[in-house]
């Protein structure tokens, strides 16, 4: 074995290293943070955001399922500017059911969306709001919604949830539409998910206190 195909391999070992050391070191976060620069914050380029997406997103429909059994449809609400194929991978990997969202399911299906994605390397918390299907619709008609920050961990192995936290109803509230194919940012249609308003930046932060705290499945 001669040293140039020795010094070849070495370095294609150390790139692929480099490679995997540096997407699990990913620092990430949506919405983005005001003067932080560093952070990725484009969900459709990174690998690891779309997929800690969409193990929160399993695991939330799976501890709050939809009425109607197994695989009953219901819609997913990704973060601004999610473009088709991300909203295609994440689909496929939640399963169970889950369909990208749309001006047409978003009027008849349950809805999850996807609000805050935090990333510091092999540790994530994403926060879902999820319909409520144990209390009574409001007096209008439509769900009461309420939020539920997924803790997980991950990187060099895919992701699981460690734990979770549900915030008090009404601290967060379904934010607008993100139809795929369609301007990010678009307002919320009239008549769509209880008519309600897009979440504020403020509203974003952690668990309020008086939160329940909810086991994971793994943890039980």
């Amino acid at each position: 074995m001669n040293s140039t195909f020795l010094r070849l391999t070495t370095l294609i070992t150390l790139a692929g290293t480099i490679a995997l050391a540096s997407c699990t070191r990913e620092y990430a976060n949506y919405p983005p943070i005001t003067g932080d620069d560093f952070a990725t914050k484009n969900v459709n380029a990174s690998f690891n955001m779309k997929n800690a997406m969409a193990a929160a997103l399993r695991w939330t429909a799976m501890r709050y399922p939809p009425p109607g059994g197994d695989n009953a449809p219901f819609a997913i609400n990704l973060p601004a500017g999610s473009s088709e194929e991300t909203y295609e991978r994440i689909v496929s990997l939640v399963g169970h059911g889950a369909q990208p969202i749309s001006e047409a399911n978003a009027k008849t299906l349950p809805v999850y969306h996807v609000t805050r994605v935090w990333l510091r390397g092999e540790i994530a918390r994403i926060d879902i709001i999820r319909p409520v299907f144990e209390v009574a619709e409001k007096p209008g008609g439509g769900h009461v919604y309420r939020g539920v920050e997924v803790r997980l961990a991950g990187g060099w192995e895919p992701w699981r949830v460690t734990g979770s936290s549900e915030y008090e109803i009404g601290v967060l509230e379904p934010p607008a539409l993100h139809i795929p194919g369609t301007p990010a940012d678009r307002p919320l249609p009239a008549n769509t998910v209880d008519d309600e308003l897009p979440v504020q930046p403020g509203q974003q932060s952690g668990p309020q206190s008086g939160q329940q705290v909810v086991d994971s499945p793994e943890e039980k």
